[in-house]
């Protein structure tokens, strides 16, 4: 339809002169063919992009002299003018450059409209994820993310399929927390979880968060993501306001190319494996006296520990269940078909594309699919407007297996296990072997675990622009994603233990379904004028979001029969309903300053009202101001810079603010209704909830950054450094409320500070540029110091996070990193053995005040560094290595097994330290007590730093003689690994697992999946 409206407005136009551009763009170190550069005939709407193998065309041109202007990520923009005569063809080839400083760069985001790079005084990071995808196999945008910018941290909690990690961006800024404002394609984006049951097995109780946190960002298919911009703190975020202090990051996809020319069609299939290769230690068993001499019980002389049986006294065994029972992991199958289209014609340019992915994890109960569609649609009626429409749908189920402190978790299980001990399950002859070593569950049990998660997903945004006069242009977006999830956590009777829950062990049926919708309304109006050497830009707009999410949820218990489980089938059910509600609205007005094209000044102002603002607190403002200035554009400076090799060099600064709304009915007062009986008669009664604030306001993020885009080496090697400076003040706390007030909670406030302050440091070469060989390098440096100014209140100095049901071992604490590791060391003789008391226990000073500081939780130093090699053209190897520095764990896996209730780990299990022969041993043997005490000790704090390689690929492209016969006109083949190696002096598998990532701050090594190493084998065909 689109096509049919262009085509009939095109032939309405009155008849002119027109011609043809045609031409090809490849690189001009390699002379590969490069795709998706953009080509556009300057001062009109013409233009296009060239396909996979490099060519363009851009028709209907008018007759005369053009100037066509041919930009890609990555390179230096190029322009030539070519001379169009009537009904003829002109080629215009073009041999891009790698550009290092990129200061040509479009860039979208935080700027009111398309601008060019170099007239930022903020820092902007973009990720080219077309190249990326292009070269490597990624299955979702955390692995997109990760490790491709500074300053932008990606923190898995856990390797199972469909989780995601905690994004932040310069650090922890608010103690109810961090996340980033993600758009597509200008429109606001959910990110928050599907709305899942946590995967812990605690049944119809608690149902607390754990590591297996998901995100509806990673649904998206990182195939069709064009680009990727990162807008890192307050001083760049200005324009989107009471939601940004955090940050903001902006999703490009692809679009269509026009001109007349053929439809390019992609099809790419991927198949690969999971493998759980980071296999937990051995358990450990001292085959004592006792142990050999144990039976069964009383009347069955059956030896307990028959693995002890016949080995000499004090013997060491070791089991691995894990890895020894071929029912507990296996190697989970990868398979993703995606097939695309683009074209377009004179006045109209689309995409289309469609993808299904399924993938299992190495647990047999732990998969996810997810099916995408989605449609870009670009149309030009005239040289004024131009209007984009952009579709998405998705659908996709999300299964996820127990981890974490559950009893009936396969991890906590095989960790626990005692080696040589006889089953402690009722077993079968054929399973009684396969059992033994298996701590609280087995795997015949735990895979019967059933939690399922159905989503929904549709995105639609349409964008126009129009522009009545050249020094006037407008800009509307409206769109909305919409979330529908569809979340059951089924037991079958005999699933789970009557001890752990006597509901969910009749058999329980938990259903839940979320639904939010986000509406985006966003208008920016640009006027440009030149006066004499001056340019000036002012951009005005205002934006509304809407954000609405309810939830409905119904339990049944008791189920009779196991094909009956229905909710309201079940011998008792109960049901609830949630509903919450955000709006907000703001205005803003910018105005830059171009001088000679080199010096921009840039300030703006954004003011912000909320529906979650007290009743007392009207609007909050937020002001901006930035500098760049173009040095090596100065004629003054211009010799000397050459002297330096040193291309470019433009210098930036800028200071901004920006906020975080609180939540939902945060700020009034609210009440709640129960049920009550009084004598026989029962009714509703109105209880209290929420205090509320008639003052509660944002959080206020105030930011100050300094940096430097550099060039040298014929643009060879960039640099991009920026030092930041960022302040929270009026940070949201919970305050109890007086009993007094007739309220029992507590109440939002705005109180304290907190200050994130860093360097961010990339380098890119292009180290060797030659016809047969090329290698390009990056490498990011990212650091983060976090300090907790002030609470806010008089007297507190100290704050514990919640949700560490392990024992409290993190803290906030003025003067140090948010959730900082605090605990209380052992007291220790002279010589650093042990104190004990009478009856050998280890003696710990009583009191918060004996905590002593170990570390951070989150890393100080992050470093990423990516190289590419092309060799003959043709073939192309890339890795990405990934660091993470500075920072600490909680190694509770290891600490649960040193303890008495299951003594199976390497260090109590050492003959030196249960048997001691020596002074030397002795001190070993008083060290067994300070591991098997319920205090937490520093030794069980690790440093958690790690080095690895991340992303590991090589690709051919396919010689065009062996296409022949496919009629592809481009074809490559990839095969890809993640997480292929690491190195780290952690003790545990993993440093990089989170057992609670949903609670923010609180970081534990807890019977999380650890990463899993993938190898994929993808075939990308275009036509």
């Amino acid at each position: 339809m689109g096509a049919l409206i262009a085509c009939t407005l095109v032939a309405a136009r009155p008849a002119e002169a027109q011609g043809t551009i045609r031409g090809r763009v490849t690189d001009a170190a390699t002379n590969r063919p490069l795709a998706d550069v953009q080509i556009m005939v300057a001062g009109s709407q013409m233009g296009g992009l060239t396909g996979a193998n490099g060519e363009y065309v851009v028709v209907n041109v008018p007759v005369g002299s053009r100037e066509l202007v041919v930009r890609r990520l990555g390179y230096t923009r190029q322009s030539r003018t070519v001379t169009v005569s009537q009904g003829a063809e002109v080629r215009a080839d073009f041999a891009l450059a790698v550009s290092a400083s990129q200061l040509d760069q479009i860039v979208v985001t935080g700027t009111g409209g398309a601008v060019e790079k170099k007239t930022l005084g903020n820092s902007i990071s973009t990720i080219d994820a077309a190249e990326i995808t292009a070269r490597n196999t990624v299955t979702n945008v955390s692995e997109l993310l990760q490790g491709k910018a500074p300053g932008l941290s990606v923190l898995p909690g856990s390797g199972a399929p469909g989780t995601a990690g905690e994004i932040r961006i310069r650090g922890a800024s608010s103690l109810s927390g961090y996340a980033p404002v993600v758009f597509i394609d200008g429109i606001r984006m959910n990110i928050a979880d599907l709305g899942q049951f946590a995967a812990t097995g605690a049944g119809t109780a608690g149902l607390a968060q754990s590591s297996q946190v998901t995100s509806l960002l990673n649904n998206l298919n990182p195939n069709d993501i064009e680009s990727v911009e990162v807008i890192k703190g307050p001083a760049a975020a200005t324009l989107y306001g009471a939601d940004a202090a955090n940050g903001v990051i902006q999703i490009i996809t692809k679009k269509g190319s026009r001109g007349q020319q053929k439809l390019q069609w992609t099809m790419r299939g991927e198949r690969g494996v999971n493998q759980y290769n980071l296999l937990p230690d051995d358990n450990y068993t001292t085959c004592d006296a006792a142990k050999q001499a144990a039976t069964v019980s009383a009347t069955n002389p059956a030896p307990l520990w028959p693995g002890c049986r016949g080995l000499p006294v004090n013997t060491v065994i070791t089991d691995n269940p894990m890895t020894r029972d071929p029912r507990a992991i296996r190697d989970g199958n990868l398979a993703r078909t995606s097939l695309s289209m683009r074209g377009g014609g004179d006045r109209f340019a689309f995409y289309v594309a469609g993808d299904r992915t399924t993938e299992q994890g190495t647990f047999r109960n732990s998969d996810n699919a997810n099916t995408a569609i989605r449609s870009n649609f670009n149309f030009t009626p005239n040289e004024k407007s131009d209007l984009a429409l952009n579709v998405n749908y998705q659908e996709g189920r999300t299964r996820l297996p127990i981890q974490d402190e559950s009893a009936n978790g396969l991890l906590l299980s095989a960790r626990r296990g005692l080696a040589g001990r006889t089953t402690l399950f009722t077993s079968t002859a054929a399973d009684s072997a396969l059992n033994a070593g298996w701590r609280t569950i087995t795997p015949a049990r735990a895979n019967n675990y059933q939690n399922f998660t159905d989503y929904q997903r549709y995105t639609m945004g349409v964008t126009g622009n129009y522009a009545p006069v050249s020094w006037f242009r407008n800009r509307l977006t409206v769109g909305f994603d919409r979330t529908i999830t569809q979340a059951q956590l089924l037991f079958l009777p005999g699933d789970i233990d009557v001890g752990q829950d006597p509901d969910a062990a009749t058999g329980a049926n938990l259903r839940r379904t979320p639904t939010r919708d986000l509406l985006t309304l966003d208008y920016a109006g640009i006027v440009n004028k030149t006066v004499g050497r001056y340019a000036l830009t002012t951009t005005f707009g205002s934006q509304v979001v809407s954000d609405q999410s309810s939830v409905l949820s119904a339990t049944g218990i008791g189920i009779g029969a196991p094909d009956v489980t229905l909710v309201n089938l079940l011998q008792r059910s109960v049901g609830g309903e949630s509903f919450s509600e955000n709006n907000s609205v703001g205005y803003f007005v910018q105005q830059q300053v171009g001088w000679n094209d080199r010096l921009f000044l840039t300030g703006a102002v954004r003011a912000d009202d909320h529906s979650s603002f007290g009743t007392n607190f009207d609007l909050i403002v937020y002001p901006k101001f930035s500098v760049s200035y173009v040095l090596s554009d100065e004629p003054a400076l211009q010799e000397r810079l050459r002297s330096l090799k040193v291309n470019t060099f433009k210098f930036r600064s800028a200071w901004g603010q920006a906020g975080r709304a609180p939540g939902a009915f945060s700020a009034p007062q609210t009440y709640t209704v129960d049920r009550v009986t009084l004598g026989t008669t029962t009714g509703s009664a109105i209880r209290t909830a929420a205090f509320g604030n008639p003052d509660l306001k944002p959080e206020r993020g105030e930011e100050l950054e300094v940096g430097a885009d550099i060039a040298m080496f014929d643009e060879r090697i960039g640099i991009d450094f920026t030092y930041y400076n960022k302040k929270t003040t009026d940070m949201l706390q919970a305050v109890s409320v007086p009993p007094s007030s007739g309220f029992i909670s507590t109440q939002l406030t705005n109180l304290g500070a907190v200050r994130n302050s860093g360097i961010e440091l990339g380098l890119t070469g292009k180290v060797i540029q030659r016809s047969n060989l090329s290698w390009d390098s990056r490498l990011n440096i990212a650091t983060n110091t976090n300090e907790l100014l002030s609470f806010g209140i008089p007297g507190r100095i100290v704050e514990t996070p919640g949700g560490q049901a392990y024992g409290s071992v993190q803290q906030h604490r003025v003067g140090f990193p948010l959730g900082g590791y605090w605990v209380t060391p052992p007291l220790r003789a002279a010589d650093g053995s042990a104190l004990l008391t009478a009856t050998g226990a280890a003696q710990f000073n009583p009191g918060d005040t004996a905590r002593r500081y170990i570390g951070p939780s989150t890393p100080t130093l992050e470093w990423n560094w990516a190289n590419t090699f092309t060799v003959f053209k043709i073939f192309r190897v890339y890795a990405l290595l990934d660091a993470k520095r500075g920072h600490y764990i909680f190694n509770l896996q290891e600490r649960n097994r040193c303890q008495a209730a299951n003594d199976n780990c390497a260090r109590v299990n050492d003959p030196r330290a249960r048997f001691p022969q020596t002074a030397a041993d002795t001190v070993l043997f008083k060290e067994l007590a300070v591991y098997r005490s319920t205090s937490v000790s520093p030794e069980w704090i690790e440093p958690a730093d790690f080095l690895k390689l991340r992303e590991l690929s090589i690709s051919m492209d396919l010689p065009q003689r062996w296409l022949r016969a496919t009629k592809a006109s481009t074809a490559s083949f990839t095969i890809s690994g993640r997480n292929l190696a690491i190195w780290s002096d952690y003790s545990g598998v993993d440093p990089e697992v989170n057992s609670y990532g949903g609670r923010n701050f609180v970081r534990v090594d807890a019977y999380a999946m650890p990463m899993m190493r993938r190898w994929t084998a993808a075939m990308n065909l275009t036509f």
